[in-house]
């Protein structure tokens, strides 16, 4: 039995075991955290994290009955569809990385991105379609387009975080790079979380604000890992959002109230941890007086706050000079389109690497079946500060042709950039003539591709943690057939139908008759 006051409601918790699992034991926690930092451009980067973790002993083979903060929903895809690891993002605009550095999260794409590790039984395809649809209706979006013509496996990138899990486990990747994002998706996600919106960090989670932003990315990361009598689910909520205070004010400063419109009235009355942490910044002057203080991070523990927190950070200036020069990442990637027309073309990949020794990445695209590509045109070029670079830098090439409507092409690459250089991947290919009902309703506007996912090591010397950096997304003209001709062929036929028909049955209809004029 437990206690709760939510938004000045007390709400009184019991939990009914059944009396078959007396036996079994479980372990919850719920952490919520809110990172906050003044990005060199004069915006600010706010990443909420929301951690849901539980450990249950149980009899092998048994499912986990018993929820309490784990949402039930999540818990019950995961053993339906025998998932072991799940990977949703929800993101909308571009994360610039010459001026943001790497974002928070893994995921970064315009779209929706989802892929997930499911364990290596029958129907495993049945399976990925079921699961696509369930989480289409749970989080109001079309990932039900996810079919076959969208759906990859990736050998090379997204790995799993358990090593184990390869072994028993196979991967389906899909993408939709034109789905928008908006409240519809955000308030089922809010109400995974035990406290929801009503009190603690997520209660900072105001739709107008978060929409209103450059850049905005919803995700959901749930794991599952049962071994013997131990089973553990974990779930990971993120919010990045890019906000920017300079449009309003010409100034960096900002508050909680500011951005949000809101402001944290204490922790929610199950977490376990709830902080706050606000980069250092030895240029802005800070308050309130913050909790703990550390090296990068100053910090305001919530379970320790009693009333309202407005943060508020000021910089002793009246105008914001936007600054001309920004630190530009060790690895980055662009992707473009060539060529001209609506027949052929191609497409052109730039990696560089400003890193002063080789490092090993891994290259992933998905291209869509209309687009054929020519493997055998593949051309890679390389340009370094060092003549004598190595220009045999593919080390590994995985390589699935396309299937018309049936599975799009995927091609990956192991490549070893060489230091400080330039490497410059280019193919050729052709536009497929579609069927007239094949054709989006905006036909003209053409079709998104969605984005490549290099796979990078940290080069930070600690760990051998890696990350993925997405390029932008491709709007493909395809050969489009004249739309507006069916409505002119329906009007000029209607028009002569029209008039032929009207002269005719007016002149078999009417009665014609000799009037005689009397004079008086």
């Amino acid at each position: 039995m437990r206690l709760h006051v939510i938004g000045g409601l007390v709400i009184l918790q019991i939990a009914w075991l059944p009396t078959l699992s007396l036996a079994r034991s479980y372990n919850e926690r719920f952490d919520e955290d809110l990172t906050l930092r003044s990005l060199p451009d004069g915006k600010l980067l706010a990443h909420f994290d929301f951690t849901t973790h539980v450990d249950a002993t149980m009899a092998p083979g048994s499912q986990l009955l018993d929820y309490n903060l784990f949402p039930k929903v999540i818990g019950q895809v995961l053993q339906q569809y025998d998932v072991d690891e799940m990977h949703l993002t929800f993101s909308q605009g571009r994360w610039h990385y010459d001026h943001w550095g790497y974002p928070p999260e893994q995921s970064a794409g315009t779209g929706v991105e989802l892929w997930a590790w499911m364990q290596n039984h029958t129907n495993i395809d049945a399976r990925w379609h079921s699961l696509t649809n369930t989480l289409s209706g749970l989080f109001c979006a079309s990932l039900n387009f996810i079919d076959e013509t969208l759906t990859t496996q990736p050998a090379l990138s997204f790995g799993p975080d358990d090593d184990a899990t390869k072994s028993t486990s196979q991967l389906r990747f899909g993408y939709l790079p034109h789905e928008n994002v908006c409240t519809e998706n955000l308030t089922p996600w809010i109400k995974l979380l035990p406290c929801k919106a009503k009190s603690g960090i997520a209660s900072l989670l105001n739709a107008h604000k978060i929409y209103n932003s450059y850049f905005h990315s919803m995700s959901i990361h749930a794991k599952r890992q049962c071994k013997d009598n131990q089973c553990t689910m974990e779930l990971k909520q993120a919010v990045v959002s890019v906000m920017d205070p300079v449009r309003d004010t010409n100034r960096r400063d900002w508050s909680l109230e500011d951005v949000f419109a809101r402001v944290p009235r204490g922790a929610c009355p199950v977490a376990d941890q709830s902080l706050i942490r606000v980069a250092v910044n030895d240029d802005a002057i800070l308050s309130p007086e913050p909790t703990m203080k550390g090296k990068d991070f100053t910090m305001y523990d919530l379970k320790q706050v009693n009333d309202s927190l407005d943060i508020r950070m000021t910089w002793a200036e009246d105008t914001f000079h936007y600054p001309l020069a920004s630190a530009l990442p060790m690895i980055s990637a662009h992707r473009y389109l060539t060529g001209h027309g609506q027949e052929r073309g191609g497409i052109q990949v730039t990696l560089q690497n400003r890193h002063d020794a080789p490092v090993l990445i891994v290259y992933y695209d998905s291209i869509p079946w209309f687009l054929k590509l020519y493997l055998h045109t593949l051309d890679i070029q390389v340009v370094g500060d060092d003549d004598n670079a190595q220009h045999d830098i593919v080390e590994q090439m995985l390589y699935q042709p396309a299937v018309d409507r049936a599975r799009p092409s995927m091609l990956e690459c192991k490549l070893l950039l060489p230091a400080r250089s330039t490497v410059t991947l280019s193919m050729d290919l052709d536009k497929v003539f579609l069927k007239y009902t094949e054709h989006r309703p905006d036909a003209n506007r053409g079709f998104d591709i969605g984005p490549a996912v290099i796979t990078a090591p940290v080069l930070n010397g600690i760990d051998n943690r890696t990350m993925r950096i997405y390029t932008d997304t491709l709007l493909v003209s395809l050969p489009t057939p004249d739309f507006s001709m069916p409505y002119n062929v329906i009007t000029l036929t209607c028009t002569v139908i029209a008039l032929f028909f009207g002269s005719i049955f007016n002149l078999l209809t009417r009665r014609f008759q000799v009037l005689k004029v009397e004079k008086e």
